[in-house]
Order: C-alpha cells, then sequence, then structure tokens
C-alpha cells in the first residue's frame, strides 16, 4: 500500500518502508443529488449544518451530535514540504473516541480540511477524500492544494480531506528512529539483531504514544470516517480512496452498507492477504513496474543496456553487489541495497520521472550514487528537522494491527531466500521490512479476509494495468468480493489513475461521481 500518486516513507529506516503490501447509465440509487439539501458549504456558516444531528448507536451525545466548527487554515494545515495553504481552504476539528470498545473514555483531535464546491448552486455534496499510506495526510492535501478532484468534481462537491488518527496534525506519533541498520540479515546472527532493534524502538514507540497506539488499525479509522460524515451533515458518505484510502473504504463499506454513496477506490488492496501474501503481491508487481521501464529505457537506447533484458540484470548485479559493499555517498552517507531499492522504486511511480530515475542509475553505477540517495530520502526531507521522530512508524502501526504476519526471526529468515529468488533486485529488502511488525510490541487485531457489502450501492473500481504498489489482480479480486463493482483500467505503468492525465478515466469517474451513470462492468482506457 502506498500514498497518492506514490508518496511514500523512506530514510534512515528505509527498509521498512519498503513493505506495503464502457458506456454506463444513470444509476443514482435514488438520490436528489443535484442542490442537495445537506448544507455543508452554506457561507458565512459558524457550523456545519443546521439539520438536527442523529445520535449515532453507542457513542455519547458529545461526540455522536458534534459539529464541524470551520475556520482558517493553520500554516501547518498545508502539510509537509514548504506547500502554501490555499485562500479557499477551511479546517475543522473532529474530536473521536480513541477506543470504540470505551467510548466514553479519552478522545483525540482528527484535523479536517475542505474546499468548497466551485459552483454552490449546483453543489451535490461533501466528497471526502483519502490519499492513503498508511500516514498520509489528507487534510494537508486538501489544505495545501498538493491534490485537486478534476474540474468538473471540483464544481459539484466540497473536496474534504482528513488527517488519520495517529497522522499529519491528528495527535501524529511521535516514535524515536530506531538503531538497526539497512543492511539485509543473511545470518541467524544479523537477524536476531535486527529483530532486536525493532522490537526496542516498537517498545518506546508505545511508551511514547500511549493508549493510541492500540487504536491506529483501519476500523478505528473507518469508524472515525462515519463520524466524519454524519458531524458534515451527510446521511451518505461519497468517497475518493487511493491506494491504502481503498482498504478504508472497504472497511467502511462492509461496516455501514447503508451509509456508503458514490465510492470511488483508486489503486486497489486486496484486504484477503495476509502480511506475507502482501509481500508476494508488492514484490510480483515491483518487478512488473521495473520490466515496463526497462523495456521504455531501452527503446531510448539509454545507458544501461541495449535490450531489457540487460536493464533488469545489470541493475539487479549492481543492487545485490551493494549488499556486501554499500557505496560511500555525499556528507557521510552510503547507499545500501535497501536504500538503492528504495531509490528504484519512488520514481516507478510515475512514467515521466524515469529519466531522473536513469541518470541516478548511470551515476550510481559510476561511483556518484548522490543522486539515487536523493530519490530514497527525498521524502524524508519533507518531514521536516525533526529528525530524531521515524516518520515510518504511523505506517507500521496501522498495517501491523491490521493484518497477521510472521512474529520471529527465524521465520522472516527462512523466508529471505523464497522472496530473493522471486525478486533479485526487490525481494530481499521486501522480506526484511517484514521485520518492523514481527517484532511489534502489539498483536495483530485484523484478519485477512476479503471485505464484502452485499446491501451497498455499486462503486467504482480504478486501477493501472501496470502499478507497482497495487496491482491490477488487486482491483479484480475485489470486484468479485464487491460483486457490483465497475472497473477502469488504465493502459501504461503507474500509481493512482484518476486526476492524473487520462482523459478517458476521468470522464468515467465523473460521470459517476457527478451524474450517478455507472460504467460498464469492466472499462478500458488508454494511458492519456
Amino acid at each position: 500500500m502506498r500514498g497518492w500518486r506514490g508518496r511514500g516513507v523512506v530514510g534512515g529506516v528505509v527498509v521498512a518502508a519498503l513493505l506495503a503490501g464502457v458506456g454506463g447509465c444513470d444509476t443514482g440509487g435514488g438520490r436528489a443529488r443535484q442542490g442537495s439539501a445537506s448544507p455543508s458549504g452554506a457561507p458565512g456558516a459558524g457550523v456545519q449544518s443546521s439539520r438536527p444531528a442523529r445520535a449515532l448507536p453507542g457513542l455519547p451525545d458529545r461526540i455522536a451530535r458534534q459539529r464541524l466548527v470551520w475556520e482558517g487554515c493553520a500554516a501547518d494545515d498545508a502539510g509537509a514540504g514548504g506547500s502554501t495553504l490555499r485562500p479557499d481552504a477551511e479546517c475543522a476539528w473532529l474530536t473521536v473516541p480513541v477506543d470504540y470498545a470505551a467510548p466514553g473514555g479519552d478522545t483525540l483531535g482528527v484535523r479536517v480540511a475542505r474546499v468548497r464546491a466551485a459552483d454552490p448552486g449546483r453543489r451535490a455534496g461533501a466528497l471526502v477524500f483519502n490519499p492513503g499510506g498508511p500516514g498520509e495526510a489528507g487534510a494537508g492535501m486538501v489544505a495545501g492544494g498538493a491534490f485537486e478532484a478534476t474540474s468538473r468534481v471540483m464544481e459539484r462537491y466540497d473536496l474534504v480531506g482528513f488527517d488519520p488518527r495517529g497522522t499529519g496534525r491528528s495527535e501524529p506519533l511521535r516514535c524515536p528512529e530506531g538503531t538497526g541498520g539497512d543492511l539485509i540479515p543473511r545470518t541467524r546472527e544479523q537477524a536476531e539483531a535486527e529483530f532486536r532493534a525493532a522490537a526496542e524502538q516498537g517498545r518506546k514507540c508505545r511508551e511514547a504514544t500511549g493508549p493510541l497506539l492500540a487504536h491506529m488499525d483501519t476500523v478505528s479509522v473507518a469508524r472515525d470516517l462515519d463520524l466524519l460524515r454524519e458531524a458534515l451533515g451527510e446521511p451518505e458518505l461519497d468517497y475518493l480512496g487511493i491506494s491504502y484510502g481503498t482498504y478504508i473504504g472497504q472497511h467502511y463499506a462492509h461496516l455501514f452498507p447503508e451509509r456508503v454513496g458514490r465510492f470511488v477506490l483508486d489503486g486497489v488492496v486486496d484486504p484477503g492477504t495476509d502480511q506475507t501474501g502482501t509481500a508476494r503481491s508488492d514484490v510480483t508487481s515491483l518487478d512488473a513496474s521495473f520490466a515496463s521501464y526497462a523495456r521504455d529505457c531501452a527503446d531510448l537506447r539509454c545507458p544501461l543496456g541495449r535490450t531489457p533484458e540487460e536493464v533488469v540484470r545489470n541493475t539487479t548485479e549492481f543492487v545485490r553487489s551493494l549488499d556486501a559493499h554499500p557505496l560511500p555517498g555525499p556528507e557521510g552517507s552510503r547507499l545500501t541495497t535497501g536504500l538503492a531499492a528504495q531509490g528504484i522504486r519512488e520514481p516507478l511511480y510515475q512514467a515521466e520521472r524515469w529519466p531522473d530515475l536513469t541518470q541516478a542509475l548511470v551515476e550510481a553505477m559510476g561511483g556518484r550514487p548522490g543522486a539515487l540517495i536523493g530519490l530514497a530520502v527525498e521524502r524524508v526531507r519533507t518531514q521536516g528537522a525533526e529528525t530524531s521522530v521515524d516518520p515510518t512508524m504511523a505506517r507500521n502501526a496501522v498495517e501491523c494491527l491490521d493484518k497477521p504476519g510472521p512474529r520471529s526471526a527465524g521465520e522472516l529468515l527462512a523466508r529471505m531466500g523464497e522472496f530473493e529468488k522471486a525478486s533479485p533486485l526487490f525481494g530481499a529488502t521486501v522480506a526484511a521490512a517484514m521485520f518492523r511488525c514481527a517484532a511489534w510490541p502489539l498483536a495483530a487485531t485484523g484478519r485477512a479476509e476479503p471485505l464484502k457489502a452485499p446491501r451497498a450501492p455499486a462503486m467504482v473500481l480504478v486501477s493501472f494495468a501496470v502499478d507497482p504498489a497495487t496491482p491490477l489482480a488487486n482491483a479484480r479480486t475485489v470486484q468479485r468480493n464487491l460483486g457490483t463493482a465497475s472497473l477502469i483500467v488504465r493502459e501504461g505503468t503507474g500509481h493512482a489513475a484518476y486526476a492524473s492525465g487520462s482523459e478517458c478515466t476521468d470522464r468515467e469517474v465523473e460521470a459517476f461521481l457527478v451524474k450517478g451513470g455507472m460504467p460498464a462492468a469492466r472499462v478500458r482506457c488508454p494511458a492519456a
């Protein structure tokens, strides 16, 4: 699972970041959409909705009946990376229970941002957006303008983003950096040392975070999402989820099928796989994406090889050689196998960045690894100056709770050979990333199982034909599980196909969101 357009977490703990894991008809479900009566975009409103709030079962009134008080966003709401606030962005706080089993206990504030519909007279409602991760701050992407839906959707919907619990401004985890290395464990001694280092970091993270760490699971996030829907004054949730955001959406539909509105799930996660299955899928999709890059590289007569096979072989041999002989880089850095694999992975999400990858690989093979290290750690530079905090831990906190996986160093060491045989380029680093959850201080509370929502309206699934994070096979599996979903497949290689340059994909999604026009069961769109 990865964030919108391939955003992911990397850095000195880069190994951990490698785990993821035609035509239509108007079927609006009987809902009148144009000029919706839910006035969340009412100018000058101090509260979200003037309609009476309904109590949500099992929750105190102070939480179930709350209103969102919109105000100007703060500079911190723009997100990382030096983004500036959109002048039309507004922000609010949503109060949610830390533990839904004890809703009268501790609470936390979830940060929410919105941009009002550009055509308020034809407003269709609020479209809630999640960019994925886990760990991405949706409120920051909306408030800072890092993500916009296409123009027809922005005309008709308030675009609403939220920072899931423990991320962004929603009481972010402040876990210290670990002491483990970024080399691949090859011996039992090395594996046990890596396990101990991961366990110690997990223990310190638990101490720093307190009770919230045990409630970072996606079921809790889906329940937060339903509170957000209610506080927005919307009887049903209209939702755009990308990558991990599709996992949140499937949990929501499974829990609250009668409250599902128009759902678009882009870059689909398969909830039926455990951590090991997700890692295997990760390896397969990364190899397929790199093969696409290699074909393009060879076609352009790049210096990495005359044929796609040569490009793959030369790159693989170089990356594997770093395991025993890391390459010294600028300012005391070094290029290891794990760091090189992450540097390769990041540009695979966007084909327009492939020339940068070629240049970085050529320089690294020539003894100058600075550019490839830069590709790997560029995300860390957007995390701010607080380098003692590990930005990957929110992702780990979610994934380690959501799905079961190996729980010992010995089991992981035994899997190294399997993964490396499956992918000589990416396998070892993907397998090594599983040490974090194996040593996590909390056992998984979720299960690997298909999430069905037979009473929910039909949804739209979107996928690139080749995706380095969420392969097309995921979307096909989820379509079968849901039964009534449509699947839009965009040709080419990438991650997050909507609102990124495909007129056909955008047209199909817009028709569904704006008019309720359900695409055909299978739609194929060109790359652009």
